[in-house]
C-alpha cells in the first residue's frame, strides 16, 4: 500500500512551496532591495530550512534527484 504522504516528492514539494512563500514576504516587505540585505535575509530565514535533514533525504526516483 502506497501513501502519497510519505513519498520524498510529496515533502520536497512542501518544502519549496514554504520558501517560496518566505521568499514572496521578503519580497514584498522590502522596498530597498540591496544585495547584502537580500542574501544575509535568505541566509537567515530560507536557508535553514533547506539544509535541515538534507543528510537523511536520500531518493528513490530519478525525478526526486535535481
Amino acid at each position: 500500500m502506497s501513501d502519497d504522504k510519505h513519498k520524498f516528492s510529496v515533502h520536497v514539494g512542501h518544502v519549496a512551496a514554504k520558501e517560496n512563500q518566505i521568499l514572496g514576504l521578503i519580497k514584498k516587505m522590502f522596498v530597498y532591495k540591496d544585495y547584502d540585505v537580500i542574501k544575509r535575509l535568505f541566509m537567515s530565514l530560507v536557508s535553514p530550512h533547506l539544509g535541515y535533514a538534507n543528510v537523511v533525504f536520500h531518493p528513490r526516483y530519478k525525478k526526486d534527484m535535481h
